[in-house]
């Protein structure tokens, strides 16, 4: 019988959470509720929702709008971005 071993998470995945992180602090310091600012960035609640908690990638055309919305520098959420 084999030992069953717990999965390892990717970088992608840490990096997903440590950004999920971030937006969830950023919208709560401004006062956002989800709905608040998934209707600005324009996406669902469910959406937003998964990126904050890291289970979803934040897409990078979704970048802008939400660090704008955010008062953060694109590049926090994406190192790639301008």
């Amino acid at each position: 019988m084999s030992k069953k071993t717990a999965p390892v998470a990717k970088v992608t995945d840490i990096d997903n959470v440590r950004i999920g992180l971030i937006v969830a602090g950023a919208r709560n310091r401004r006062y956002m509720t989800v709905d608040d600012l998934s209707t600005y960035i324009g996406c669902d609640h469910s959406t937003l929702t998964g990126y904050e908690t890291g289970r979803r990638p934040i897409p990078a055309s979704r970048i802008p709008r939400l660090a704008e919305a955010l008062d953060l520098e694109p590049r926090i959420l994406d190192r790639n971005a301008a």
